[in-house]
């Protein structure tokens, strides 16, 4: 699957696609019928299935401080496009910065649409707006596609059970702590990419030492605080069990900040320090406790282990 970014930039102006648009964080199951429906579309008709999308949520720019976290990283969201798109064949990423939010309705399906991505179908969700201070809307792009000689898909919310797949709502419930509904949402796992960082290095005077997940993306979504069964994925690929402590960690620190610590089963013991590390979460164990002593906090990240390791050992690694 080719990228192009930024879109701004490409130089040869691609001709003849079907063209969905969205941010699409965490490619859920919604995402993937946006994208699955391009890529039939895009058949019928021999062209050429692509996505547009952005390096970052819009509201970072406009409201960073309301802008949502993200489920998925920029490379995962085009490892996941690649995996769950059915077919896409390029993606073209948009650089989202003042200049860009600047264009009119009619300069964004001029300039990006037709001029670079060589749009001939596009396929958008009911709530896309597009252009300066969001003017331009699904009504605008089926009028500008009905002037400009390229067709336009909205494609209704996609629902399971009965209810709205969204981003919004997997945001809330891997927050919640509730990973398997979240996943069930997704339609694949909920993994958070980063590096291992130094710590404390108390875990390992406890007998229990830890990975400590430095995230590589800003404003990455984690799960409620609490402890986690996961997956360990290394650089190499390798997955190993994992108990993850997820929050502030209160009976021995102070600062507050939230903290990513794994610690890694099967007799595990390599040196994962500056590495390449990520986490797929499975199921909650518990919550955030504060203990009255060390020694009672090394007694309950046993039963944690015990019980991470219990929780895993009837789980395929996806």
């Amino acid at each position: 699957m080719r990228v192009i970014h930024p879109v701004q930039q490409l130089e040869k102006s691609l001709e003849d696609t079907v063209v969905a648009i969205g941010v699409f964080d965490g490619v859920h199951r919604g995402h993937q019928e946006i994208l699955h429906q391009t890529v039939r579309e895009a058949r019928s008709l021999n062209l050429t299935p692509i996505v547009l999308t952005f390096d970052i949520h819009p509201s970072e720019l406009f409201a960073p401080d309301q802008s949502p976290t993200y489920i998925a990283s920029l490379s995962q969201r085009m490892q996941l496009i690649e995996t769950h798109g059915g077919g896409i064949e390029a993606v073209a990423i948009a650089r989202f910065d003042a200049a860009f939010s600047a264009l009119s309705p009619a300069a964004f399906v001029g300039d990006i649409l037709e001029g670079r991505l060589g749009a001939r179908h596009v396929l958008v969700g009911a709530d896309f707006c597009y252009g300066k201070s969001r003017a331009g809307t699904v009504t605008t792009l089926l009028g500008a596609g009905a002037d400009n000689g390229f067709a336009v898909t909205v494609v209704p919310p996609f629902l399971l059970s009965g209810e709205r797949v969204s981003s919004t709502q997997v945001r809330g419930l891997i927050a919640g702590g509730d990973v398997p509904a979240a996943t069930e949402l997704l339609g694949h796992a909920f993994i958070v990419q980063g590096v291992v960082g130094h710590g404390k290095k108390l875990g390992r005077t406890l007998g229990y030492p830890t990975a400590n997940l430095l995230p590589t993306q800003p404003h990455q979504l984690l799960p409620g605080d609490g402890v986690y069964a996961a997956y360990a994925i290394l650089a190499d690929g390798r997955s190993v069990r994992a108990a993850v402590s997820v929050g502030t960690n209160p009976t021995t620190d102070t600062d507050g900040g939230r903290k990513v610590e794994a610690f890694l089963m099967d007799g595990f013991s390599e040196d994962l320090y500056d590495h390449a590390f990520a986490l797929d979460f499975r199921q909650k164990i518990r919550g955030e406790e504060k203990f009255e002593s060390l020694d009672a906090l090394a007694a309950q990240m046993g039963k944690d282990v015990e019980e991470a390791g219990a929780c895993l050992s009837t789980v395929d690694r996806v």
